[in-house]
């Protein structure tokens, strides 16, 4: 495993020095605070329960779009530069490769995650909100947070092309997120408890957060991050094992 920290370190401190990295922080850290804002005073005028709840809607939101933006450098750029052919041939798997990939983007996903917690600390500094469904939705975001930076991973090691492997990301991701008005449709259609509206809603990556969000930790929710996360590396693995027979 230590090829795999090696990698994640790097790549992680690579984030830091990226203008990327810190404009789509910015952008994360600015929208969702003034969303936050006009939520908190929404509620308050209205007699609400403070919550972070909308908050964190907008948050993962946020990191779908802005997720394969941070990883289509990742397997694209070492691609397009030839320096993955070198990687390749030093005493390193494929899987260590891309485990170490996902892994560094995935701790700068968290430290995401982490500015949120300025928000938590003001609702509890002038209110009395409940933080069991924060604790929940902390790690609904954590999990989504890997899902959607796992699958860049796969979509990066796809081209050498930045621009085609953030297009094909946004592909990707923007059809899992479509599972939710297909949904609807079917529900309307087969009723909420047809077979098939209840594949698609599983198959919803959106709405597997959103149980999180309610404050309910669902171990299927959690087993279909962790699955979606395994199956994106293990065909970014493929993928990167190709390239080197080539």
């Amino acid at each position: 495993m230590r090829n795999v920290w090696t990698i994640a370190k790097r790549e992680f401190v690579h984030y830091f020095a990226s203008p990327i990295a810190y404009a789509v922080a910015a952008l994360i850290f600015i929208v969702s605070g003034l969303w936050f804002v006009y939520v908190t005073f929404a509620l308050s005028t209205q007699g609400g329960e403070p919550s972070m709840s909308y908050t964190f809607n907008l948050f993962v939101f946020l990191i779908m779009m802005v997720g394969p933006v941070l990883t289509m450098r990742l397997l694209a750029d070492e691609e397009n530069k030839g320096t993955l052919e070198l990687l390749l041939t030093a005493p390193i798997k494929e899987w260590e490769l891309v485990l170490g990939k996902w892994l560094g983007s995935w701790f700068f996903g968290l430290c995401l995650v982490a500015t949120t917690l300025i928000y938590v600390l003001i609702l509890f500094a002038y209110s009395n909100p409940d933080p069991l469904p924060m604790y929940a939705a902390y790690l609904g975001a954590a999990l989504f947070v890997g899902a959607i930076l796992a699958i860049g991973v796969f979509t990066s090691s796809l081209t050498g092309n930045l621009i085609v492997a953030v297009a094909i990301g946004y592909a990707f991701t923007l059809a899992m997120w479509i599972f939710g008005a297909l949904r609807n449709m079917f529900e309307s259609i087969f009723g909420s408890s047809g077979a098939v509206g209840t594949v698609v809603e599983y198959l919803d990556i959106s709405e597997q957060f959103a149980k999180f969000n309610r404050g309910v930790i669902d171990t299927s929710s959690i087993v279909f991050y962790i699955s979606v996360i395994a199956i994106a590396l293990f065909l970014a693995t493929r993928v990167v094992e190709s390239r080197r027979w080539r």
